[in-house]
């Protein structure tokens, strides 16, 4: 067993939508992160178990965060360069892949994974993020209210 320190100024314990939302805002930031994730992909619910991203009819209009909206449109970005779609398909301006009724936004979980990673790279390239993949937390050491180390 290679026992490895790295230093950041963040340090995220799982790769879900939280954990990469915090990534990103902290790497676009200048800080140096470090994501661990348990699992070998990235995207929690969205991508392990294919969980649309959102419930509710507001997300695309009133109640998503830039970034938020950002993942959403490179999904579809996704399809539309990727993917085989009818020409009515390609069209849509809210493209819905799996043609869901829980979510204006349902595919496949891959894709969102593919998303994601490239949503990252840029940071990773740069060295301004660690994605820690197959890493499961054991403990944290901490001093008053700060986290010292995660092993």
């Amino acid at each position: 067993m290679t026992v490895k320190e790295l230093a950041a100024d963040v340090a995220i314990v799982g790769g879900g939508l939280g954990g990469i939302s915090a990534a990103l805002a902290a790497a676009r930031l200048g800080a140096r992160v470090v994501l661990a994730e348990e699992l070998d992909w990235l995207g929690g619910q969205l991508t392990a178990q294919g969980v649309p991203p959102d419930e509710h009819p507001w997300i695309e209009a009133l109640a998503a965060s830039q970034s938020y909206a950002d993942f959403r449109q490179a999904i579809r970005a996704y399809y539309r360069k990727n993917l085989p779609l009818t020409d009515e398909a390609r069209s849509r301006v809210r493209l819905n892949p799996g043609l869901g009724n829980v979510s204006t936004l349902c595919h496949e979980p891959w894709v969102a994974a593919k998303v994601i990673d490239e949503l990252l790279a840029p940071f990773v390239a740069a060295g301004r993020l660690t994605v820690l993949r197959r890493h499961r937390t054991v403990k944290a050491e901490t001093h008053a209210d700060t986290v010292r180390a995660v092993h």
